[in-house]
């Protein structure tokens, strides 16, 4: 009881693996009832639905289709109510007081301009292998670092904007 189901056919993110574990702990020590969740490449929706659970209105983002029909299943599932879409981040609009993104390196220093425009607070990034690390550090070089740590070859990073 309280446990998410995520069932991932071809999409990514079970709760298994340590990056998403990482995105799972920085959810549940900053979620805000009623405050919002994106997640960047959210595969399963294991994310936005782990945000959802805890009272925060989700928005989860893939550019893959499956992806998306796969986490709408979920959060069926699961009796929660996400927002899931393949609208590119760049025409994303608002603001989040927490974005979380599991993907790797490269993608997220590719996509850090958006995510830091779109984030009004925190920010946790994973999926990072260590030594690609350096590469996600010096495109979030303007935010905080407030936690980097490696568990095996994974790294994640956690940001707040000051």
């Amino acid at each position: 009881p309280g446990d998410l189901i995520i069932d991932p056919k071809t999409a990514f993110g079970t709760g298994d693996h340590p990056t998403t574990r990482s995105c799972l702990e920085a959810i549940s020590l900053w979620a805000v009832s009623g405050q919002a969740c994106l997640d960047v490449g959210c595969g399963t929706g294991i994310l936005a639905l782990a945000a959802a659970q805890l009272g925060m209105t989700s928005v989860g983002v893939d550019i893959d289709e499956e992806s998306i029909l796969e986490a709408q299943d979920n959060a069926a599932n699961n009796g929660l109510t996400a927002a899931f879409s393949t609208k590119p981040i760049q025409q994303l609009e608002g603001s989040y007081p927490l974005v979380v993104a599991n993907l790797f390196a490269e993608v997220l220093a590719m996509l850090a301009t958006d995510i830091i425009r779109l984030s009004s607070h925190r920010i946790a990034l994973a999926g990072i292998l260590a030594d690609r690390a350096e590469l996600v550090t010096a495109a979030f070089s303007e935010l905080k670092l407030i936690r980097s740590r490696q568990e095996g070859d994974w790294m994640h990073l956690w940001y707040e904007k000051q």
